[in-house]
């Protein structure tokens, strides 16, 4: 099956846990956008994810339960190809995008990141394309707005710069959530990032652990923001125990609305609103439902 496979510096990493539905397509499209490798870490499934991997053309590397930054972490650590996209396994991507990132850090030595934008998928299959979220995307940027412009697989990501930002300045937090968050930041401190409007990836809206666990996960980012921002003395507003409930509220409600839960959306959006409704009429007049 190999044999017939272009020759790529492309490696896509996919951390799966219990994604025995989703983990062929999500290879599929990972050959399908050029990549030569395609290394998917089984953590701690108790399911067919790794057997379905392997059957896809993946290689397999089966760990203990330890969550997706580790998982992440040790497909890069086994990745020989020049560049890496890290894939969600319920995510796919987008051949054309995908070869276009390449391209442009092919001819961009400075550049850490490529990325473009994303299409939203609902649980229904509904297809919602967004819009760049914001330009520039630097470390101050990623800071002062308080959260990463893309999930993972819209980004392919130069593997020395990868390498290079594990040992950067400051030690890295490695928070249980929003780790992509701060993977993004540490990039930016060792390269450029571009971001350009071309689909790159499909992206699933259901929502995972971030969602799940939305409190937590709010909090893990505003850490990676205090951590950061004092290291390099950049002023931010850190956000109030209040706004951390506001934002994991909408962040909940935005989920139940991809899911086609419309009751449940409105409840979320209410009690979102009503904790504090002069905030909540001006994060409306700046369109959030416009972000992936």
């Amino acid at each position: 099956m190999s044999e017939s496979r272009p020759a790529s510096d492309l490696n896509v990493i996919i951390p799966a846990f219990r994604a025995e539905q989703t983990i062929e397509r999500a290879v599929a499209s990972a050959f399908a956008a050029g990549a030569s490798t395609v290394i998917v870490v089984d953590d701690g499934s108790d399911d067919d994810t790794g057997a379905r991997a392997e059957a896809a053309g993946a290689v397999c590397i089966r760990q203990k339960n330890a969550g997706a930054a580790k998982a992440r972490a040790t497909g890069a650590d086994h990745a020989s190809g020049k560049y890496l996209i890290f894939l969600d396994s319920d995510d796919e991507l987008i051949p054309a995008g995908v070869r276009r990132s390449v391209q442009i850090l092919e001819e961009n030595p400075s550049l850490a990141v490529s990325a473009g934008t994303v299409i939203g998928v609902t649980e229904t299959g509904i297809e919602r394309p967004f819009p760049v979220r914001y330009s520039p995307v630097d470390t101050e940027s990623l800071l002062v707005r308080g959260f990463g412009p893309w999930p993972p697989c819209a980004a392919a990501v130069r593997r020395e710069s990868y390498v290079r930002s594990r040992s950067a300045q400051p030690a890295a937090l490695a928070p249980r959530f929003a780790e992509d968050y701060e993977l993004l930041i540490r990039l930016s401190l060792v390269g450029d990032i571009a971001v350009r409007n071309e689909a790159t990836c499909r992206y699933s809206l259901a929502g995972g652990k971030s969602v799940r666990s939305a409190t937590s996960a709010i909090e893990a980012k505003e850490q990676i923001r205090d951590h950061y921002s004092r290291f390099l003395n950049l002023e931010i507003e850190r956000m109030s125990e209040r706004r951390v409930k506001m934002a994991a509220s909408a962040r909940r409600a935005r989920a139940e609305w991809a899911s086609g839960n419309k009751i449940a959306t409105a409840a979320r959006l209410g009690e979102w609103f009503l904790a504090d409704p002069v905030y909540a009429s001006r994060k409306l007049l700046s369109k959030p439902w416009a972000r992936n």
